[in-house]
């Protein structure tokens, strides 16, 4: 069995290599996204705060018609209804469809930014356009992750195949740990019989386990692999299992929805009223701030800011959020979920209605993009990212070598 678990290890790993170089790489570097776009960018997104006159008003409804107006090929299904002090406002824009050809328009940009204090166009850019211009490197890099910066056309297929790298990765992890444990010693050529109490066992494995952990530079290739792996095995784990959350929820969710009753991402869709048009945004916010007001009545939070309000118009669905005393981490956020033709309350997600699924499904998601414990958790999210690369790399090596054998290369071992 050990042996067969070896060939499983070493040949799903090979084949995983390439995806784990791409979501390693480019991961470690997404961790610091906002920081070094802005960076990167800071003309486009940063604005200087006025000391004395704080300018018009800020009002997102009024700005996002004004992009409109200025693309009217484009619309806004998207915006913040807030702004940080110093910040640009972004608002993303999908192609209309082209009633001459039944086609969406091509956009000269698909990204805005306006300065908050004075409603005017700061700049635009469009998303993920190449890798090679400062306006869009970080947005270029975040598809490359999601989606092996497949094209439009090819995009869901892109993030299908890193889905299923997913999946191969998080049972590869198991089989990768079992591998570290301490091989059955042998007695005549047959395993020895257990003879020790339970607690004399437990210590006996902990002992022999223990060089597993540490790395020898006489077998430093080998031991570097197998140690780096137990070191951060859990965020490995936490990774795969998120990466299927991202990508490949057709597994994803009945799992999580079967085992721990987790609820379904996306809302049910609502048949459209004849001859009634969706209601226009500020009447969702509206109905939105009611709902909210009620929930926080009854389940006792209070009500920090406004975040963000969107829809749907496939499912017909208005999707506005709110920051509660009860919601953690910058990711952290209550939906309320709303019919966009009645304002009628479709479902409501908060902390006080998560079953243990959801909250998993939150936690993971949030570590998977650091969105909690600010610079410390993006440390360690950067750092995993470069221990995938090394178990890449490492892992080639090993293979690699033992194709060639050497008695100086220092990999003795089952990787």
């Amino acid at each position: 069995m050990r042996h067969f678990l070896i060939l499983m290890h070493r040949y799903v790993g090979l084949m995983l290599v390439p995806f784990l170089l791409i979501v390693g790489l480019t991961g470690s570097v997404l961790a610091f996204y906002d920081g070094l776009d802005r960076w990167l960018n800071p003309s486009l997104l940063t604005v200087p705060v006025p000391e004395n006159d704080p300018g018009t008003p800020f009002d997102p409804f009024a700005l996002r018609g004004k992009a409109e107006a200025l693309q009217p090929r484009g619309r806004v299904d998207w915006f913040d209804l807030r702004y940080k002090p110093g910040r640009t406002v972004r608002y993303f824009l999908l192609p209309r469809i082209n009633p001459e050809t039944g086609e969406p328009f091509k956009l000269p940009y698909n990204e805005m930014y306006f300065n908050p204090y004075t409603g005017e166009l700061v700049g635009t850019r469009t998303f993920a356009k190449t890798l090679f211009a400062k306006e869009s490197v970080m947005s270029f890099l975040y598809r490359l992750h999601y989606a092996l910066a497949m094209p439009d056309q090819l995009f869901r297929f892109g993030s299908l195949v890193l889905g299923v790298a997913a999946l191969l990765w998080f049972f590869d992890n198991f089989v990768g740990l079992y591998l570290t444990f301490p091989a059955r010693q042998k007695q005549n050529g047959k395993p020895r019989e257990k003879s020790n109490p339970p607690g004399k066992s437990l210590r006996r494995f902990l002992k022999r386990w223990k060089p597993a952990w540490k790395v020898k530079f006489s077998r430093f290739t080998y031991d570097l692999h197998r140690a780096s792996g137990l070191w951060v095995w859990g965020l490995l784990l936490v990774m795969a299992w998120s990466g299927m959350a991202f990508n490949l929820k057709e597994v994803y969710e009945p799992v999580m929805s079967g085992m721990l009753n987790m609820r379904a991402d996306a809302p049910p869709a609502v048949k459209p009223p004849v001859n009634t048009p969706l209601m226009d945004w500020r009447a969702a916010r509206e109905h939105g701030r009611r709902h909210v007001r009620v929930a926080s009545a009854r389940y006792g939070f209070s009500i920090a800011q406004e975040i963000s309000i969107a829809v749907d118009r496939e499912r017909g669905v208005y999707d506005y959020r709110v920051k509660t005393d009860q919601d953690m981490g910058k990711g952290g956020a209550t939906v309320t979920v709303l019919n966009a033709y009645t304002g009628e309350l479709i479902r409501l997600t908060l902390p006080a209605t998560d079953s243990v699924g959801d909250a998993v499904h939150r936690w993971i998601t949030w570590l998977h993009t650091a969105r909690v414990f600010g610079r410390p958790m993006q440390i360690i999210v950067c750092t995993t990212g470069i221990i995938v690369v090394s178990l890449s790399v490492t892992g080639v090596m090993i293979w690699w070598r033992k194709r060639t054998p050497n008695k100086n290369s220092g990999l003795a071992g089952d990787a």
